[in-house]
């Protein structure tokens, strides 16, 4: 996985030489690059999945170190670390004093910049996993997030009718951020003057029994937390306020079903970035179709929800309709999870007269059947389905006695393949680490031409600094050439055939400084 890192200096040499190493370093990406220090919150904002800040010591005049401690008390699980002139204990307790987690001198070699920034990057994913595990300890309800690919779709009613299935054993929230255009409240038969708008102010202050004073109990065991009456106050809704909705909840409700609606708003992006579930509605039309697919296309490119982590669900599907299963899962260019057919004139009779919680009927069971496996339920076995899969193991067992004959016969055939493919793999890996250590001896040998004077020395600096890189067997079977434009470097890796040479060379090009 990638650490995600972002440098924060006023010096535009420290930022490009800093720049060129980061893009040298593996399994680090460089995501923004600030200037002063008000602009590192807004980077943060932009950016709320960094894991290392990089904080020159001479940003804001010179304030570097308070800037830290101004940022670190805000983002307690980023990583800082302080970039200095000269990386010794006196900087490193002054950066420690600051909230800093390491410190890196402005001439750090590739190798250090990434042991050191990997280090931070991995105590940062330590905290915040055991802070994730913390918060969830207590009553780790799920999530469960319902958009509709355009308006009229239907994803209102599906969140109605998924959350009323899973009333029962578990306790059950259902919230209607579908802010503007949101009518929950109607399809239930309530009456409402509180609205999740209201929680805005009181984010930071968020209890149950606020929760529980701004909602509404709904026939059936059902909690609603609508949407306000008017449309106009979903301006007044915050990512951060909506954040803090999805966190009282999961200590709140076992299950909580939130309507997103089919706008993405940045209190919606929220909440489809900390649901458990995310599901997508749309109907058997093509202009639906090709909504859900532009949906899940931005939701991707906004790093809201990966395509991979949605759920869609066909609603109002039913045989005689153009738009099959599969043909829906083409123009989606995602699988289809769940198909919910088309309730008829009954389920619309229901909508009509506020009953369509508690009526019954196909939608409604295929509807349950879908929430029951988002909500993690272990489906009932039948007494039928027991004798079935107690039939179908005896079965197994008759058929894997017959086998065992042939498996024997087969056996060293397959250990002898196994070994093959075991030892090309040893091999390609081998050959690939002598092309890594390659390249950054190469890297290291050319940075050192850049900046002396070409000569005999430079060549002898050069081949040295590049061999200091290698250890071991990869030093003693590498070959350095050195030229005034580049540096290239040959390793020899091991080899599990005798007379076979496999040679990783790797040249880098030769940057003169200015």
């Amino acid at each position: 996985m990638s650490t995600k890192v972002l440098l924060a200096s006023p010096d535009e040499r420290t930022l490009e030489r800093m720049s060129q190493v980061l893009a040298e370093a593996e399994a680090i990406t460089l995501v923004q690059i600030v200037r002063d220090a008000p602009s590192i919150e807004d980077a943060l904002t932009r950016n709320p999945d960094v894991d290392v800040l990089v904080i020159d010591d001479q940003l804001d005049t010179g304030r570097g170190l308070a800037v830290a401690r101004a940022v670190g008390a805000a983002n307690p699980l980023l990583g800082i670390v302080m970039l200095v002139d000269q990386a010794g204990p006196e900087q490193l307790a002054a950066a420690m004093d600051s909230g800093a987690r390491s410190v890196l001198s402005r001439s750090s070699s590739l190798a250090e910049v990434g042991s050191r920034l990997e280090g931070v990057a991995q105590w940062v994913s330590a905290a915040r996993s055991a802070v994730s595990a913390d918060a969830r300890g207590g009553r780790a309800g799920r999530i469960i997030a319902v958009a509709g690919a355009k308006g009229g779709v239907g994803a209102s009613v599906l969140s109605v009718l998924m959350a009323r299935s899973l009333v029962g054993t578990r306790t059950v929230g259902l919230v209607d951020l579908d802010l503007q255009t949101g009518d929950l409240a109607a399809y239930l038969g309530v009456h409402t003057r509180r609205s999740v708008v209201d929680l805005v102010d009181i984010a930071g202050e968020m209890t149950g029994r606020i929760l529980r004073e701004t909602s509404y109990d709904v026939p059936g065991g059902i909690r609603l937390l609508s949407a306000p009456n008017e449309g106009e106050r979903e301006e007044e809704m915050t990512a951060r306020a909506a954040r803090s909705v999805v966190n009282a909840l999961r200590y709140q409700y076992d299950v909580s079903v939130i309507d997103v609606g089919s706008h993405l708003t940045e209190s919606t992006a929220a909440v489809l970035e900390e649901a458990d579930a995310a599901v997508l509605v749309v109907t058997p039309d093509l202009p639906a179709l090709r909504a859900a697919r532009r949906t899940l296309a931005m939701w991707e490119r906004l790093v809201v929800r990966p395509r991979s982590g949605v759920h869609v669900v066909l609603n109002r599907q039913h045989r005689k309709n153009e738009v099959t299963e599969a043909l829906a899962a083409k123009i989606v260019e995602s699988r289809i999870d769940a198909a919910v057919p088309d309730g008829g004139a009954a389920f619309e009779s229901a909508m009509n007269t506020a009953t369509v919680a508690t009526a019954s009927g196909p939608a409604h069971t295929a509807a349950a059947r879908f929430a029951d496996g988002l909500a993690g339920r272990a489906e009932e076995v039948t007494p039928e389905e027991a004798v079935d899969e107690g039939f179908a193991e005896a079965k197994g067992r008759r058929r894997a006695r017959r086998d065992a004959g042939q498996s024997s016969v087969e056996l060293p055939v397959a250990f002898a393949v196994a070994l093959l493919v075991l030892l090309l793999a040893a091999q390609g890996i081998a050959w690939g680490a002598g092309y890594l250590f390659a390249r950054d001896a190469a890297h290291e040998g050319a940075r050192t031409v850049g900046m002396v004077a070409w000569g005999p020395a430079a060549v002898a600096s050069a081949r040295a600094d590049a061999l200091d890189q290698l250890r071991g067997p990869w030093r003693a079977r590498a070959t350095v050439d050195v030229s005034p434009s580049d540096v290239s470097v040959h390793i020899v890796a091991p080899t599990v055939v005798p007379g076979v040479n496999l040679t990783s060379s790797v040249s880098a090009h030769v940057q003169r400084e200015q």
